[in-house]
């Protein structure tokens, strides 16, 4: 049986995060934003912070009003949670940087996926006779007699369920191949209006 602390352990979630800062950044700011982050964790786990510069840019992403700097990218992973607008506060007012050059993204976001470059492609798509990239589909899977078949099958069967869970009597497929054929459907729906009338 585990103890409490060994649950504890297992249950620690952590919270990756990407501030980028426009312009140069001094060491002072970098320790300062190092003791900064350091309310967001545990005392004896402080995550190291992976630093990168981008070159000068004339028009630097996330950054559209500001021209011709480098872009200081900081990534760390905090054990406490926090949000964007929680950080870009925090850090803009005690690291004394404006807001417009300060930026805290999450890792995998939709903006930040935008911004990954693709590598470049050769030629137009439409000019392999293969479709390569398609891969190898399964059109049988999509549509077709095949697919139509078990589409209608899968439909029944819920209706079936269906009707069981309300408690209704499921009708048996008999030997009739039109809905005339079968015995309860030989009279017309006037006349069955007409008897329960009577």
């Amino acid at each position: 049986m585990k103890n409490f602390t060994e649950y504890l352990t297992e249950s620690v979630k952590q919270y990756p995060f990407r501030v980028k800062i426009a312009g140069t950044v001094t060491a002072e700011q970098e320790d300062a934003m190092k003791s900064l982050l350091g309310r967001y964790t545990v005392a004896d786990r402080i995550s190291t912070i992976k630093k990168t510069t981008t070159p000068v840019q004339s028009l630097p992403l996330d950054f559209p009003q500001v021209r011709n700097c480098e872009v200081n990218i900081y990534e760390f992973t905090l054990d406490y949670p926090s949000t964007q607008q929680e950080l870009t506060e925090y850090l803009s007012t005690n690291l004394d940087v404006s807001k417009q050059n300060l930026v805290v993204r999450r890792p995998g976001e939709p903006y930040e996926e935008y911004q990954h470059q693709e590598p470049k492609r050769e030629g137009a798509l439409l000019n392999d006779p293969d479709y390569k990239e398609a891969g190898s589909p399964q059109f049988e899977d999509y549509y077709g007699d095949k697919y139509n078949t078990g589409f209608v099958k899968e439909l029944n069967d819920l209706l079936k369920l269906e009707r069981k869970a309300r408690g209704e009597e499921i009708p048996s497929e008999g030997a009739a191949k039109y809905n005339i054929d079968s015995p309860q459907n030989n009279q017309s729906p006037i006349q069955q209006a007409e008897e329960t009338r009577k």
